[in-house]
């Protein structure tokens, strides 16, 4: 055979797979002419644009096959709904233009199914999230409902258990709230000056019943003088309140709520417990969310607490040593007025 004809034969052959593969293509490949006339296209071209394409005018294609939409961005929509990417190249010698069209559609919606699974993943974690911090005050408030159906009671004590009662359902209302604020807005928490002896007091109340049922003792340091921070009073006394929890659930018999003027000029509040320790090896893991060694917990109460802390531009420290305790501190910056006064005294 004729080396002139075994190169035409193999030349067609590429040439026929060349078109084969391009017909298989799944995006679309139009080619135009100077003139802007469809000169090829393949089949995927074809179905997508539902037409026939060769011998047309492209701009007489594009009028009818495609619908732009606001929301368009890099792509473009056709006027059946569907999402098309649209690349053009020029065709070089300025023989024309090559169009290449690909089908978003099923990506758009891959990513749209995505984006809602990861809105009710989101919804699910702030769900999970508000019961581990309604927990203590529902039990609390569950506990003196309970009390209140005592008919032995005395009017005396009915009306403490009354405003007890009513109390924590404040707080479950208040911890609502601020939850739903803080979800909506990493520091989006009501924020105002605060007393910290009446902060810490109002945290020994709030836990009473939680020590009782653990029988377990608590102490509160105050600060002497009394010092003033910044911060939401319900989100700060929610997650001490949770810090104490843990203590509990580590089976702690003591602990101590203390706190003092830093050396660097702010508060800190610590919360320590006698209990079984953390091992150094899962310091850092207890403060990702959902992540714990409790079968029935729900891995939330220090990323809450991590949370409360950094919308009040604050520092989380935790020190433990396995069946001697934990101490978990809490560093805020002090009122403006505060600062002022140190750097006066100083």
């Amino acid at each position: 055979m004729p080396s002139s004809m075994a190169s035409s034969l193999l030349s067609g052959e590429r040439t026929e797979l060349l078109a084969h593969l391009v017909d298989e293509l799944p995006s679309g490949i139009v080619v135009l002419d100077a003139q802007g006339v469809v000169t090829d296209a393949n089949q995927a071209a074809i179905d997508m644009l539902g037409e026939p394409l060769t011998g047309i005018r492209w701009r007489s294609i594009s009028e009818r096959s495609f619908r732009p939409r606001e929301d368009d961005g890099h792509e473009i929509s056709l006027k059946d709904g569907r999402r098309i990417k649209f690349v053009t190249r020029a065709i070089k010698g300025g023989k024309g233009q090559l169009i290449v069209l690909t089908d978003l559609t099923e990506t758009r919606q891959l990513q749209e199914r995505v984006a809602h699974m990861q809105r009710l993943s989101s919804l699910g974690k702030m769900v999970a999230s508000l019961a581990h911090q309604v927990r203590t005050p529902l039990a609390a408030a569950t506990l003196y409902a309970a009390n209140l159906g005592n008919e032995s009671l005395n009017a005396t004590a009915r009306h403490k258990f009354q405003g007890k009662l009513i109390d924590r359902l404040k707080d479950l209302e208040n911890q609502v709230n601020d939850m739903l604020l803080f979800a909506r807005s990493g520091e989006g928490l009501a924020a105002g000056e605060l007393s910290c002896q009446q902060l810490l007091t109002s945290i020994e109340n709030s836990v009473e019943v939680m020590m009782l049922q653990h029988k377990a003792a608590l102490a509160v340091r105050l600060p002497e003088p009394d010092l003033m921070i910044t911060g939401n009073s319900n989100a700060l006394s929610s997650a001490i309140s949770n810090l104490v929890h843990n203590a509990l659930q580590a089976e702690a018999s003591r602990v101590q709520i203390s706190a003092n003027q830093s050396s660097d000029g702010r508060l800190a509040i610590c919360v320590s417990d006698d209990g079984k320790g953390i091992p150094e090896s899962l310091i850092h893991q207890i403060q990702q969310p959902f992540f714990t060694t409790r079968s029935q917990g729900t891995g939330l109460g220090l990323a809450v607490v991590q949370a409360v802390v950094q919308a009040h531009q604050g520092q989380l420290t935790i020190r433990s040593k396995p069946n001697l305790g934990t101490q978990v501190c809490i560093d805020l910056p002090l009122a403006v007025h505060e600062q002022s006064a140190n750097a006066v005294g100083e």
